[in-house]
């Protein structure tokens, strides 16, 4: 076995379900599939309309979502990629995630950004702060509130970059998870987001990278963490957008096909930047070469992948169980 093929036996893989353009049928369908299929987490994203495609397609709130799916699942681990710090009071936040790890049996990972949809923002009344580092200074704030009243009795709490005042605080019940669910932070900036999670976070997520830029981001991760214990602690993942068919040809024609229904000709809006950006980055193929692509962002550094697979909700699509057959056939070689 080389050292490609160690790694990414070890890569966790979890599937992000499809909140956007479905009923809620679906996406409970997908969590129960995946999760027969042996997918180690499943995932939702935190956003009141659609940012693929028309912003009008049905769009499921993740917290409300979440805690459908983990009523109806047993054993896969559930998160947020990532939740806005922006769109919920920190104690609210506190409050729903503890009640989504007791209703799962402690199986919650809370992913946190510190929100870039600006026309979502604008849209439903949030305040969009800039510069971006006014954001990621409330959601570093949002995070010590967290782990706050998840391991004390009672928690106050006087802001500094967040308008909020705590006094004798208290979440009970807390988390199922000791000390708390796991705290992913989400985003790329090397300044602020980086930094803070070397200092809070249990994990980090980004995207939109070939491997070469994450093993650049992780370095700069490392320099960041006071120690290489701490380094070791967090753990490392990337969101991709995946194209899977018997043949590389039929990968291809998914994508081409997604890329023409839902990007323009001409990307003038970040959202679609972003979207093209996954596109150009998304392992596509045979699941063969799509988990030869995958051992790649093992090899820089990456621990777990979250796959947004567009076509694995149709009728009749099987990407789902092609690259858990691999997944499964490559742990055993």
């Amino acid at each position: 076995m080389s050292a490609s093929d160690s790694d990414v036996a070890d890569l966790e893989v979890g599937y992000i379900l499809p909140q956007y353009g479905t009923d809620i049928d679906a996406v409970r369908d997908a969590a129960l599939e995946a999760e027969s299929l042996g997918y180690d987490a499943v995932w939702l994203e935190d956003h009141f309309q659609s940012w693929i495609g028309d912003p009008r397609r049905n769009t499921h709130e993740c917290w409300t979502t979440l805690s459908a799916v983990a009523e109806a699942t047993d054993s896969v681990r559930l998160g947020t990629l990532v939740t806005s710090q922006s769109y919920r009071h920190p104690a609210l936040l506190a409050k729903m995630a503890a009640t989504v790890d007791r209703v799962s049996d402690g199986r919650l990972e809370l992913g946190l950004g510190g929100g870039w949809y600006e026309a979502e923002y604008d849209r439903f009344g949030y305040e969009f702060r800039e510069p971006p580092a006014e954001r990621l200074r409330r959601l570093a704030e949002t995070v010590e509130i967290l782990q706050g009243l998840w391991t004390n009795e009672t928690y106050s709490h006087e802001g500094e970059h967040l308008e909020i005042d705590l006094e004798d605080a208290f979440c009970e019940p807390q988390p199922a998870q000791d000390p708390h669910p796991p705290i992913w932070i989400g985003g790329g900036g090397e300044e602020f987001t980086l930094r803070y999670t070397a200092e809070l976070a249990d994990g980090w997520n980004y995207g939109t990278l070939e491997p070469e830029g994450f093993a650049e981001k992780l370095d700069v991760l490392r320099e960041h963490c006071e120690s290489e214990d701490r380094y070791d602690e967090i753990r490392k993942s990337a969101e991709l957008f995946v194209f899977v068919g018997e043949t590389t040809e039929a990968a291809e024609r998914k994508r081409e096909a997604f890329a023409d229904e839902m990007l323009s000709d001409e990307p003038s809006e970040p959202r679609e930047f972003f979207l093209s950006a996954y596109l150009e980055t998304a392992p596509a193929g045979t699941p063969t070469a799509v988990r030869e692509r995958l051992a790649a962002y093992a090899d820089a550094g990456i621990e777990e992948v979250m796959l947004a697979i567009p076509d694995a909700a149709d009728d009749g699509d099987d990407s789902l169980a092609l690259l858990a057959d691999e997944s499964a056939d490559s742990s055993t070689n």
